[in-house]
């Protein structure tokens, strides 16, 4: 029977990979490079090999086909989204979601594919660790990206607001992953506190409003996720 460390490590462990690559990892000076030449794109699929081994490095022999395999995929993918993503008359924000859930499946295809075959399991610390880093990167570097790459007036305001907005999303993720989620929306308060002195209310800004209240559902939803990986231990 398998253990639930070793059904579930492939999942934390490839999504912390993919937000390092993609998220983190990716520069101004790569996406550019990308949209432009080849080696770019090339450059991307290597990181994103790297990583997936790096978070797997004990599983390497077992994975590395695998591993090669969705690198190749995820390179293809986007060169597919960058050549035939301007020539869609449509707003950025669809291709940008349909490429990251492939990402997300073609995970947990790999996950289906070997993920039985990961002797020994993984400890439960080690799914918590990718886990909690990959949450972390979500909640920073993915959150911020998602905006602004999909609505670039949204550029100022993510900027004016990033370091707020990231332990904001990051307190309401520990409150909420001790078991403290009802109180965990409060922490919005600072900011929406500076907001009011410096005379920039983001009550007054329908977009800040939803950029506000996604971050929080977003942090409440991965603080709970890891309480429940916390008291299932």
């Amino acid at each position: 029977m398998l253990t639930e460390g070793r059904c579930l490590v492939l999942i934390p462990q490839l999504l912390l990979a993919h937000m390092l690559a993609d998220y983190l990892l990716q520069t101004n000076w790569l996406i550019s490079r990308k949209g432009k030449r080849w080696d770019g794109l090339a450059l991307h699929g290597a990181v994103v090999f790297s990583m997936s081994m790096l978070t797997l490095a004990p599983y390497a022999r077992v994975v590395l086909l695998p591993i090669a395999l969705l690198s190749l995929v995820h390179t293809a993918q986007d060169w597919l989204k960058i050549y035939s993503g301007p020539r869609l008359k449509i707003h950025p924000f669809i291709p940008y979601a349909a490429d990251q859930i492939s990402h997300y499946t073609q995970i947990v295809i790999v996950q289906l594919a070997v993920g039985a075959l990961l002797i020994p399991a993984p400890s439960h610390s080690d799914v918590l660790a990718a886990t909690v880093a990959a949450s972390v990167v979500t909640l920073t570097r993915f959150y911020d990206i998602s905006w602004w790459s999909n609505w670039l007036d949204m550029i100022p305001y993510m900027t004016r607001w990033r370091w707020l907005g990231y332990a904001e999303r990051l307190s309401i993720f520990a409150l909420s992953a001790v078991g403290l989620f009802f109180v965990a929306p409060l922490c919005v308060l600072p900011r929406l506190l500076v907001a009011w002195q410096v005379g920039q209310p983001i009550w007054g800004q329908r977009r800040g409003l939803w950029e506000m209240g996604i971050g929080v559902v977003l942090s409440v939803a991965l603080g709970l996720l890891l309480h429940a990986m916390l008291t299932s231990a």
